[in-house]
């Protein structure tokens, strides 16, 4: 059996985008040295919507791999809201 060549479509897929986009800029922003910018907080609060949304969606899936991955941004969405929370509150 011949094997068909991948595109970069099969690659790409929306289920993979919070980790690509919104992990590195949380960890950014959550390693960074205060003060902070008006615009890094609302990038910031952003990101945890991002996340918060993508896990709801996600976990709505019928497929174990898409609600696997939902409950990981929802955790992730809480940890980065929970850890801001108590940089703010010290």
């Amino acid at each position: 059996m011949r094997k068909q060549k991948k595109k970069w479509e099969d690659y790409l897929d929306p289920l993979y985008l919070p980790l690509f986009t919104a992990f590195p800029i949380e960890w950014w922003l959550l390693l960074k040295k205060p003060p902070f910018s008006a615009i890094e907080i609302t990038l910031y609060i952003i990101g945890i919507l991002f996340f918060v949304f993508s896990g709801a969606v996600e976990t709505n899936s019928e497929e174990g791999k898409s609600q696997l991955f939902g409950y990981i941004y929802l955790i992730s969405a809480l940890l980065f809201a929970s850890i801001s929370l108590f940089r703010w509150l010290a």
